[in-house]
């Protein structure tokens, strides 16, 4: 009987203010940040984002093998994982197995984990951890969890009102990161309630779904064929016009594919003189090349096109520049555009950096350095190097992703493929091969004596917000020992 009351307080948890205070002003629709794509561009400055993990403190790659930074602090024979005081949501919740030699979490026990919200002094989530990412249980819906490529992870929003803290039963912890939304304005977020579980339930098997399904291509396309070649750019001009791209699509015929990938894409907003976006085609549309076209929410390529559905909103006016890398070829260009109603607008802008090789022990990687306010909403990374031992290891992913916004440390990470949501690379049975998922995935993943790697990630419901800077950087190794190439594009919102 107890068993059964623990799982029913389960679906208190997703019974935020959209199902309680529809429309009300002064509270925050948390549900909003997972399951509304348009929200990514709104502005983020009363948010902080920030991640507790198992990262080495003493600057060593003890990320979790040996378990020495992999809890707050043992209480009452339970490992606390995360604990905040204030209002906001957990965003994110991601482990990979235990052992490098058995699948499963924790010490394989069915150790639970205890989720407490607020003031209560017993826990509101009180299940198997495992059965978190399983996609069967109550409020957990599959596409907002699940498993695969070593990594198990869960995107459903908790949301708390003062104070959460999360815990494991015992000490078998190993590798994690809990992401959390922290809020800092004068609204109230609304902690989990026992109203409408079943309305709940149901708008989060809703939001799970759009995740697995995708996003539709729309019907009301706008779109013009160019004709790009080295000596001339083209371009199509949005001008005294008012709204949000809401999906981008570029087309071309299949022996052309390689030519559109290797051009260059430039994005100019309201008039300004410098591109937002000025980077290589593939790396827009989250793509290595030809032979690894995928899907993911937000990029990709279908229906023989490339797709990139980020919000893009703009107040006068958009050029959209391709300009050939050296093969001439036709490209349809097709846009969806949709109102958009904003205070002020924020512009998705694109970072795009390459080190051939990244070689610099004192350096790690750059994904991102910029001034002013925004937030960060995604990356994508293409890597090559030469693999170790027999096994053809990519020891370069162990390289740790770090994120500094405002002069703060927000986010330090245990690994470049935890980042991306996956784990133990090249261990059968978890990321040995490619695969894709909505919000995360290595649509490239090829180990021979010369190995390459390709990811990228989505922060559809734990942006990165900033107010005066960010910093984003990721080793190319432990401590940047890896010689290898490196390639990326950072993803973010900018105030101008």
């Amino acid at each position: 009987m107890k068993r059964g009351l623990k799982s029913r307080n389960v679906l208190f948890c997703f019974v935020i203010i959209y199902l309680i205070l529809q429309g009300c002003s002064s509270n925050i629709d948390v549900y909003k940040e997972i399951s509304d794509v348009s929200r990514m561009a709104k502005e983020k400055s009363t948010w902080q984002a920030h991640m507790f993990s198992s990262y080495d403190r003493s600057g060593g790659n003890d990320d979790g093998f040996a378990g020495t930074y992999s809890q707050l602090r043992v209480e009452n024979g339970n490992s606390v994982l995360a604990e905040a005081t204030g209002a906001g949501y957990i965003s994110r919740i991601w482990f990979t197995h235990s052992e490098h030699h058995r699948d499963g979490l924790l010490n394989l026990e069915n150790e639970h984990i205890r989720i407490f919200i607020d003031n209560h002094t017993v826990p509101t989530i009180y299940l198997p951890l495992e059965a978190i990412f399983n996609g069967r249980e109550s409020g957990f819906p599959s596409g907002l969890v699940g498993k695969g490529l070593g990594g198990w992870y869960c995107y459903v929003p908790i949301p708390y009102s003062n104070y959460c803290r999360v815990e494991v039963e015992g000490t078998g912890v190993r590798f994690y990161q809990i992401n959390l939304q922290e809020y800092t304005g004068d609204k109230k977020v609304v902690s989990f309630r026992s109203r409408n579980i079943d309305k709940a339930n149901q708008q989060l098997k809703a939001a799970g779904q759009l995740l697995l399904t995708g996003l539709a291509d729309g019907d009301e396309l706008q779109h013009q064929t160019l004709s790009i070649n080295a000596e001339s750019k083209g371009f199509v001009e949005l001008s005294r016009v008012q709204g949000q791209i809401s999906r981008l699509f570029l087309e071309t015929t299949p022996e052309k594919l390689t030519a559109l990938l290797n051009s260059r894409i430039r994005i100019f907003w309201d008039g300004q003189k410098e591109p937002a976006v000025d980077v290589p085609v593939n790396m827009f549309f989250a793509i290595a090349d030809r032979h690894c076209l995928h899907q993911s929410l937000l990029a990709g390529f279908r229906n023989d096109r490339l797709y990139n559905y980020l919000p893009m909103p703009f107040s006068r006016g958009a050029r959209i520049e391709i300009e050939a890398a050296d093969e001439a070829f036709d490209v349809k260009i097709g846009y969806q555009i949709e109102k958009y109603t904003a205070d002020e607008v924020l512009y998705l802008s694109a970072f795009y950096n390459e080190a051939l090789p990244a070689n610099d022990v004192d350096r790690p990687f750059l994904l991102l350095d910029t001034k002013g306010a925004g937030h960060y909403v995604g990356t994508f990374l293409m890597t090559e190097a030469k693999t170790h031992g027999d096994e053809q290891l990519p020891v370069w992913l162990e390289g740790d992703e770090v994120f500094t916004c405002d002069g703060e440390m927000r986010i330090h990470g245990t690994g470049t493929e935890d980042y991306f949501n996956c784990g133990w690379y090249s261990v059968p049975g978890r990321l040995n091969n490619p695969g894709s998922f909505p919000l995360h995935g290595f649509p490239q993943f090829s180990m021979n004596e010369i190995g390459k790697a390709s990811a990228y990630r989505w922060h559809l419901s734990d942006p990165v917000p900033f107010k005066e800077s960010i910093h984003v950087s990721v080793e190319h190794g432990t401590n940047n020992t890896i010689v290898g190439d490196y390639r990326s594009v950072a993803f973010y919102y900018l105030k101008y």
